[in-house]
């Protein structure tokens, strides 16, 4: 008799199999059948329809082939559809066994324990340091009505037994013919190799086996059929006794991933804890499907997995969960919440919890990255330029701001505006009027980004290029949302390791932050106040230049009148337009402040004294801040303490010295009032201060000899409150030795010395660094222990040295382990050192807590004249690694210290090949550093080896190239000995890196080989050379890539199957895209498979209007397409996330589809903005006349008033309620009106707007929605 007909709605039982076996298990195992019914559009799956019990069961098994944890919750997703009355579900097959414990044979049934909810995916995680794999995220546990039942089910196995075999024979009595495998035959034999043991393969016989074998391949192929590890070692199974089949309660681990080694196996279990089985699909079920998961074991998971066990486990994890069902009461289930409806009360929480999420992900993101950044610089200049700005008198610089010529830079794109000027011009002025002019051209463009340095005469010493270099890296990254994972990455490197960024990382992440913005502009003011000292100013001009030639950056400098910067700044886009004090301004400043007022008058020999004073505390002196000067002024010689009372006013100094010095209100700093001051008083220094350097020096230590000054600060917090009491105190630590000089033999210096406590506080302040703001503990990160000696040794004090030796144990290692000896090997004062040597009482080779030698240091910092001394010796160990591996010759290679390697490697003592922990060899560091006279030395030596490969597999060409040093790329392949294509562990050839970091000099070098792999990709995204230019905007090395050897231009990745063109596009790159469409090979409409989006989505998406012309203006695009993750178009990308330019560009084409809503949520683009507070994009739209303003999403049911008002976006709420079709009382699915959202949400000034509206129903009687919070003042919510 034919089974009755059913419904959809009549079943409650989900069947979820991932094989073609698992399916006929399952469905032998159906009490009944019941006929197919019309499927359903869109439905991929094919269904089995049964009973067993009185339940009804639906079996859905994955595609042919298909396999995975998403392919398992594709068919769950799309079963809980089709059959909405679904409770529950279970998840059956085959898996893999964890032994020992688990046989083959045996039954595993997924149930939570106290640290895992029964199922854990393996795979799903982060990769950290170390090859360490943390994994993220939980999964559901199974549903408590069929835990509940297992329970019960145990009971009675642990009595009567289990059903299993009893289900296994009728199954083969109903389908003799199908199920002949289902029972347990002899010809299963449950065999465990040990854990180290592979699997043989016939390939892997040996020749004289082959030989010797009898039979013919016939015979071999049924014996293999027989046994599949006939060639494997019978002596490596494990010996266990036979037993019977068992059901086992526990963990599953499952992932995307085959595993086929017992190594991994055995790991995982290690790591999880008592793992039972490993499979492929039940993770992509348990948050998507409340299910149990049932496995029949039919492997090991080790090399010797085979097919013969496969049938049987899938027949009895089948027949199982038969006898569970039976457990299982009718009713109680039909009283479950169907899944469908959890999944969607699910998704309306995870909504509401991602949202949250983001908000708190941001937040935290932004104050992590903002104490990176404090670490990195913590000089942004933006004192200065609020000082100079409220100087600047705003009826003056007109002239400069309306010219043409800076009207022509601002609107063009990499151009250069040289500015000279004769001093006393008002060069400052008009770079802080330019810069000013600049952040109000662009208030809110986040694609628009500025950076600013004043170089001021003053700081030369500590404006270095690396200085300036973070300093504008910094202004750059405050102006992005967040870091980029790679510039956090590199930060964060660093940071733990006490390290600094080195000048070829600045460079290049300056580079790669200028590039993320449409459009950049960098101000360099008073360029003639940077030092020249080792070529600093040469090279940060050179180094921004470089920059600029890679980038559509605009420079701004101003100077005197220098021919070298002239030289440096005078290119084909230069335009120079001079700073000359203009007439009316001065008019205009002079009517404004020409003012009486009354001076107080002081006694001319105390006005004379303090001049004096002050210029001497200026002489080659930081700037001070105004406390620090007045603390400075109040030093006597000869006191023990500071007198607060002698110290004078601000005010006083300043009318003193009116005309000579100003202080700065936001950086609260004294200096010259002007460069020409400094000038003035460099000529005449030699007659008016003869004794200037003497007299800090004496200030100085004075004061870091008050007794208040007793030991180390045990806390930050105490050793704060000593900087903020006596703030002249950090000076005098780090400057006083910078002016003892020749006088440090002075009986002050030496009694100083000589006092332990004081050296002790002094070294605390000298030493302690702040590197973020929340840096906790920071104070006490310091050597302890320091002597008088340390600090001599320290700052090469000759003539105080020779005394303290006969006081101090002259071989004393502080709490960082660093002896005297090592302390002035690493500053290079080669006279103390020798000083000490002469002692004969210091060890050579002493190595501090990271085992370093005084040799280590000095090859380090590249003293030649210290290496001398030690090397003189003959005692030291030329080669002694320190706990980084690193030898003195890989430091001084690292640092470009090739005198010092020249030395190093005259002593036929050095390992030129050593490798440090990292696999770096000397040749590859200063490979990596460019520095090329280093690297010719070490070519010289015939035993070194160009293509060693670091524990990264990078070779010395492959960080040459990433780095961009050319010269050396060249030195290297005119070895003709080194490998162009080698491939780092990333997949990444010297090509690839040099194409993404926009080396294009070192990438025309490499095509000129003509062996380079153009389209090489890597292995992990599966980008090309071409990609990775196009991803980070370099469009001279795309143009070189497209020209010189074609590369293929539409190559996907493996990621996101993302194009060149869509990697351009996404990161807002015009000029690349713009090169890639005019190639006329591109595909502009081309789709990414992971999140199913176009370059124009991209773009849209990212706010990157330029490109969405671009991408337009082909004609061939389509401006509706949608993503696959979300289903949104272009317009509904850019509506979300606000970019107004981009929505308007958009709307210009009259294909677009205003009112489209996506796949996920069912939003219009009005309805995004309104939900994310849009204001002016809502107004937009609405303007168009084309949008449904009462749309409804499929989640939640709110019209974009609706989330406007939830949100507490009152302009949002005021422009959706002057479109005259709004519906003010729509309700949500949960029967939410606007009204009622936001005073739910708390937004008070929501409520008012919609209370006050006029089309609202006035005889509606509504409550008072604030009559919870008393009178406004606790609990009030605005926005």
């Amino acid at each position: 008799m034919a089974a009755q007909s059913r419904m959809h709605d009549d079943y409650t039982i989900g069947w979820v199999c991932a094989l073609s076996e698992e399916r006929t298990a399952a469905t032998a195992m159906l009490d009944e059948r019941h006929p197919d019914l019309l499927r359903r559009p869109n439905d991929a799956n094919t269904y089995t329809l049964g009973s067993i019990g009185g339940h009804n069961v639906v079996i859905a098994c994955l595609p042919e082939g298909a396999i995975g944890t998403t392919s398992a919750a594709t068919v769950a997703k799309d079963m809980v559809h089709v059959f909405p009355a679904i409770r529950v579900g279970l998840m059956v097959g085959i898996g893999g066994g964890v032994p020992p414990t688990v046989r083959l044979g045996d039954v595993v049934v997924s149930v939570p324990d106290a640290q895992y909810p029964g199922v854990v995916q393996w795979d799903m995680g982060k990769a950290e340091q170390g090859g360490k794999f943390r994994r993220t995220g939980a999964l559901n546990k199974p549903p408590a009505l069929l835990l509940t039942a297992v329970t019960k089910l145990k009971t009675d196995h642990k009595l009567e037994g289990s059903k299993i075999a009893q289900y296994l024979e009728e199954a083969q009595a109903r389908y003799p013919r199908s199920t002949a495998k289902f029972l347990r035959s002899n010809l299963l034999q449950d065999v465990l190799f040990k854990a180290s043991y592979q699997h043989v393969h016939q390939q892997d016989r040996d020749a004289a086996e082959d030989e010797e074998g009898e039979g013919s391949e016939e015979e071999e192929s049924d014996d293999e059929a027989k046994d599949a590890c006939k060639h494997c070692d019978k002596a490596q199974i494990v010996k266990r006794k036979p037993r019977d089949m068992r059901v086992h309660c526990g963990l599953i681990v499952s992932g995307n991933q085959v595993i086929k080694d017992a190594r991994v196996r055995d790991r995982l279990s290690k790591d999880l804890g008592k793992v039972l089985c490993i499979e492929m699909e039940a993770a992509g079920l348990m948050d998507n499907f409340p299910c149990i998961v049932i496995r029949g074991i039919c492997d090991y998971a080790d090399s010797h997995k085979n097919t013969a066990w496969q049938e049987h486990a899938a027949a009895i994890a089948a027949a199982f969960a038969k006898e569970l069902l039976g457990y299982v009461v009718v009713d109680e289930v039909k009283a479950e919440k169907p899944v469908r409806d959890i999944l969607l009360d699910i998704s309306r929480t995870v909504t509401s919890i991602q949202e949250e999420t983001t908000r708190n992900t941001h937040l935290l993101h932004k104050k992590q990255d903002m104490e990176l950044l404090d670490w990195l610089s913590t000089d942004h200049y933006g004192a200065q330029q609020s000082d100079t700005l409220k100087r600047w008198h705003p009826k003056t610089g007109l002239w400069f701001l309306r010219s043409p010529e800076y009207q022509d830079w601002l609107q063009s794109e990499g151009g250069i505006l040289y500015c000279p000027g004769i001093p006393g011009a008002g060069k400052t002025i008009m770079a802080s009027a330019a810069i000013h002019d600049i952040d109000r051209a662009f208030p809110t463009d986040a694609n628009i980004g500025l950076a600013y340095v004043y170089f001021i005469f003053s700081r030369q010493r500590e404006q270095t290029a690396e200085h300036v270099l973070a300093s504008l890296l910094t202004q750059f990254l405050r102006g992005q949302d967040s870091l980029p994972e790679d510039t956090r990455d590199l930060f964060e490197r660093h940071r733990k390791k006490g390290t600094r960024l080195t000048h070829g990382e600045l460079l290049t992440a300056l580079s790669r932050a200028v590039s993320r913005y449409e459009r950049a502009f960098v101000a360099l003011d008073a360029l003639d106040e940077c030092t020249i000292e080792s070529q600093c100013r040469t090279k940060i001009l050179s180094d921004i230049l470089d920059i600029q030639a890679k980038s559509n950056m605009n420079i701004l400098a101003t100077s005197r009148m220098h021919d070298d910067i002239a030289g440096l700044l005078t290119r084909q886009n230069t335009t120079t337009l001079s700073i000359i004090a203009q007439d009316e301004d001065m008019v205009s400043v002079l009517r404004s402040r020409i003012k009486t007022y009354d001076q107080k008058l002081y006694d001319d020999d105390f006005c004379n004294l303090l001049v004096s004073k002050i210029v001497r505390v200026a002489e080659g002196m930081r700037l001070l801040s105004s406390a620090e000067m007045l603390h400075a002024l109040a030093i006597h010689p000869n006191t023990t303490a500071i007198d607060t009372n002698y110290c004078p006013s601000i005010n006083m100094i300043m009318s003193i010295c009116a005309g000579l010095v100003i202080v700065d209100e936001e950086s609260h700093t004294v200096r010259l009032v002007h460069y020409t001051t400094q000038e003035y008083f460099d000529k005449t220094r030699a007659t008016w201060f003869t004794d200037a350097q003497e007299r800090i020096t004496e200030s100085c230590v004075t004061y870091l000899s008050y007794e208040i000054f007793d030991g180390y600060c045990e806390t930050d917090e105490d050793f704060e409150k000593r900087l903020v009491t006596y703030p002249f105190y950090s000076y005098a630590s780090h400057e006083w030795s910078h002016h003892a000089g020749a006088a440090s033999g002075r009986q002050v210096i030496v009694d100083f010395l000589k006092n332990e406590r004081r050296v002790q506080a002094s070294s605390q302040a000298l030493l302690s660094k702040k590197w973020w703001s929340g840096d906790s503990g920071y104070s006490q990160r310091i050597p302890k222990g320091t002597t008088g000696l340390h600090l001599a040794s320290r700052f090469g004090l000759t003539d105080a040295t020779p005394g303290l030796c006969t006081i101090d144990d002259v071989d004393k290692s502080d709490s960082y382990g660093q002896t005297p000896l090592s302390w002035a090997a690493e500053c290079g004062h080669a006279e103390v050192v020798k000083l000490l040597l002469e002692t004969k009482k210091v060890e050579v080779n002493s190595k501090d807590n990271d085992g370093r030698t005084p040799l280590s240091w000095a090859a380090k910092y590249g003293h030649a004249q210290v290496v001398k001394l030690l090397l003189e010796t003959k005692q030291v160990e030329v080669d002694s690694k320190d706990n980084n591996g690193q030898t003195p010759l890989s430091w001084a290679a690292e640092c470009g210290h090739a005198e010092v390697v020249k030395l190093l490697l005259e002593t036929k003592e050095v390992e030129v090949n050593s490798k440090d922990n990292d696999g770096r060899t000397p040749l590859s560091w200063a490979a990596e550093y460019g520095h090329a006279q280093v690297v010719k030395l070490l070519l010289k030596a015939k035993e070194v080896e160009v293509n060693s490969k670091d524990n990264d597999g990078q070779t010395p060409l492959s960080w040459a190239a990433e780095c961009g040093h050319a010269e050396v790329v060249k030195l290297l392949l005119e070895t003709k000995e080194v490998e162009v294509n080698s491939k780092d562990d990333n997949g990444w050839t010297a090509l690839s890196r040099a194409a993404k970091n926009g080396h294009a000099e070192v990438v025309k070098m490499l095509l000129k080989t003509k062996q380079v792999e153009i389209d090489a990709k890597d292995t992990v995204h599966g980008r090309t050379p071409l990609s990775f230019a196009a991803e980070n905007g370099h469009v001279e090395v795309v143009k070189l890539l497209l020209e010189t050897e074609p590369a293929e231009i539409d190559a996907k990745d493996t990621g996101y199957s993302q194009t060149p063109l869509s990697l351009a596009a996404e990161k807002g790159h015009p000029k690349v895209v713009k090169a890639l469409l005019e190639a006329q090979r591109a595909d502009s409409r081309c789709k990414n498979t992971g999140f199913g989006q176009t370059p124009l989505s991209w773009a849209a998406r990212n706010g990157h209007v330029r490109v969405v012309k671009l991408l337009l203006g082909t004609k061939q695009v389509d401006v509706n397409s949608k993503d696959m993750v979300f289903g949104q178009t272009p317009l509904s990308w850019a509506a979300r996330n606000g970019n107004i330019d981009v929505l308007r560009v958009l709307l210009e084409t009259e294909e677009v589809d205003s009112n489209s809503q996506d796949t996920v949520y069912g939003r219009t683009p009005l309805s995004w903005a309104a939900r994310n507070g849009h204001a002016n994009v809502v107004e937009l739209l609405i303007e168009t006349k084309q949008v449904d303003v009462n749309s409804k999403d499929m989640v939640f049911g709110q019209t974009p008033l609706s989330w406007a008002a939830r949100k507490g976006y009152a302009e949002v709420v005021k422009v959706l309620l002057r479109a005259k079709q709004v519906r003010i009382d729509s309700k949500d699915y949960d029967g939410h009106t606007p009204l009622s959202l936001a005073t739910k949400n708390g937004y008070r000034m929501v409520c008012v707007v919609l209370q006050g509206f006029d089309k609202a129903d006035s005889s509606m009687k509504r409550p008072n929605p604030w009559e919870d919070f008393g009178s406004g003042s606790h609990g009030e919510r605005t926005r």
